[in-house]
């Protein structure tokens, strides 16, 4: 595997056993036997929380069949976007025997005080609003029995919330965020496009608070520590969830450019509690929002599952720890029983100086101590696509961002080239970078993409970027670049190649130097390369079972 980046793959089939389908059939029949609740709605609640700060809410109560108690569900509505957001998954739910809150968190709509950015008076917000729900004896809430269900900003807040108050036992966040410095400043490169409009539409429908303005214009500035500190009190802490062992099901997509999906996939290892993640197609919120309206989703229907397993008890086939939905066939997701899996070989690619031809190589062979120069520029002839515009066409019109990689510019970017075999690569890939930077402040932009080995189109299959704003100019230094989580095949005419390209520009972020005199050298040495997550389609025995196997094998 080492020597070709592809290799012989077997078909995907869906083998559906007798015991799954007698499972299927059971859970089937569970549904058509349960009978529904009556469900009353009361609209514009009035929660009094510690400040004297009014937040309104809405509730969907389940008719009590005598004095059984309900579990209960807490949303805080998404940035920007009032609670009314979550109406008809709260009916639903509401019918399943769940006591629903929805509700404008400070700041949004008709709550009062200033938008506060999920910092502590958010977090604090939250305890208030539980105990609100839990103190209204006539609707039977059951106080042991507390979720947090939230979308973007709902489920980072869904997160802390559970971080907080230990009264929340089952967390489901969908589109939100665990690591908040890298929502948004990731890399040391400020979102530009996406902290614009987030900051824009707090003003237009919101009362945003002054500091939420003051920390934007510091991110733009490049001001890391200060950013930090902000991003500290929004970041969930692991080991207070871990410590009560809270059940916490998470959804993101590939193309979410807010909440990034390698963030997501990064929280999965490192949290040891009970955890669960889908990782689906699209932008940012996509994959949910479809629920939202009553539309059959694959996501609601697992979220869903999740409540009623960890706060009814109800008992369904093990869910996979991780799933990742194919972009060549949204038809198919790849499953994780165990990650890191046994089932991703990480393949190491080097690249080789161009020279005089249109591109380098990637190899799996060592390169010569050579080094070459590219320059800043704005128009390079490879982006990851227009904001906004690009990102959406890919996933409702299925249009993908492509760049004209033999058109590119020689003197303000670079890229590499190898020949593929059929191959899927599901995971993070990772960039290592040997360089010098004429000036201490600098950025630059890599993109992976798959390419056609004929016209060498690159259509962008992931792409990242790592900023410097206060490095020593002309001092030579290694950095490292977490490019997005992907689930791609490649192979064939028309992605029958893997290519990388880098250049110093990208409008989706602020970029740190405009000069035209700024330079980078790339050196092309061992601390150059790309790591990428080649995945073994396969139909075999459990994933513990190949980790021990392989754990045998490596033992000495």
């Amino acid at each position: 595997r080492g020597e070709h980046l592809g290799f012989s793959v077997c078909t995907m089939v869906d083998h559906v056993g007798a015991a799954s389908l007698l499972w299927r059939l059971l859970v089937l029949a569970f549904f058509f036997v349960v009978e529904s609740y009556e469900v009353k709605t009361l609209n514009f609640l009035k929660i009094t929380s510690f400040d004297g700060t009014v937040l309104r809410a809405d509730v969907s109560l389940p008719k009590a069949k005598g004095s059984e108690k309900f579990p209960v569900l807490i949303m805080a509505n998404s940035w920007s976007v009032p609670q009314i957001e979550y109406v008809v998954q709260a009916q639903e739910l509401a019918r399943d025997g769940y006591i629903v809150l929805e509700y404008e968190t400070r700041g949004w709509y008709h709550s009062g005080g200033e938008i506060d950015c999920a910092r502590l008076k958010d977090q604090r917000d939250i305890s208030e609003v539980i105990s609100f729900a839990l103190n209204q004896s006539d609707w039977q809430p059951d106080i042991d029995r507390v979720a947090m269900v939230g979308i973007s900003y709902g489920a980072g807040l869904a997160l802390l919330g559970a971080d907080r108050d230990p009264r929340v036992k089952v967390v489901v966040a969908m589109s939100g965020w665990t690591v908040f410095i890298n929502a948004l400043f990731k890399g040391g490169s400020p979102s530009k496009v996406w902290g614009t409009l987030l900051v824009l539409v707090s003003h237009i429908v919101g009362k945003p608070e002054p500091l939420i303005d003051q920390v934007y214009h510091q991110m733009l500035a490049g001001n890391i520590t200060g950013f930090e500190e902000f991003a500290q009190e929004r970041t969930v802490n692991l080991s207070t969830l871990e410590a009560r062992k809270v059940p916490i099901f998470m959804s993101n997509n590939f193309e979410d450019r807010v909440f990034s999906p390698d963030d997501a996939l990064d929280f999965l290892e490192r949290y040891a509690g009970p955890k669960r993640l889908m990782l689906n197609q699209g932008i940012h919120a996509s994959a949910e929002i479809p629920g939202l309206f009553g539309l059959k989703n694959h996501v609601w229907i697992e979220a869903k599952k999740w409540l009623a397993t960890h706060l009814k008890g109800e008992v369904f086939p093990a869910p996979p720890l991780l799933e990742m939905q194919l972009r060549s066939n949204k038809q198919q997701r790849e499953q994780f029983d165990l990650w890191p899996s046994a089932r991703i070989e990480y393949t190491t690619l080097v690249p080789s100086p161009r020279g005089s031809a249109a591109f380098g190589q990637l190899s799996t062979a060592p390169s010569s101590q050579q080094s070459e120069t590219i320059t800043f520029s704005k128009s390079t002839g490879i982006s990851a696509g227009l904001p906004f515009v690009g990102e959406a066409m890919q996933v409702w019109i299925d249009h993908r961002i492509k760049s004209k990689l033999l058109s590119s510019s020689r003197q303000h970017a670079i890229w590499y080239y190898k020949e593929v075999s059929d191959s899927r690569l599901c995971g993070t890939p990772r960039l290592t970078l040997d360089l010098t930077a004429s000036h201490s402040k600098w950025q630059i932009v890599a993109y992976l993409f798959g390419v056609n080995r004929r016209t060498k189109v690159g259509t962008l299959i992931s792409h990242g970027s790592v900023t410097c704003w206060n490095c020593t100019a002309g001092s030579r230094g290694t950095h490292h670049i977490d490019l997005r989580t992907l689930c791609e095949d490649l192979g064939g005419w028309g992605m029958g190649g893997i290519g990388l390209a880098l250049n110093m520009f990208s409008e989706l972020y602020q970029p740190a130097n405009q000069e035209e005199s700024l330079a980078i050298n790339l050196h092309y040495s061992s601390n150059f390369s790309l790591v990428v997550p080649i995945t073994e389609i396969r139909d075999g025995p459990d994933e513990s079972i190949i980790l021990k196997e392989r754990s045998a094998r490596e033992l000495p």
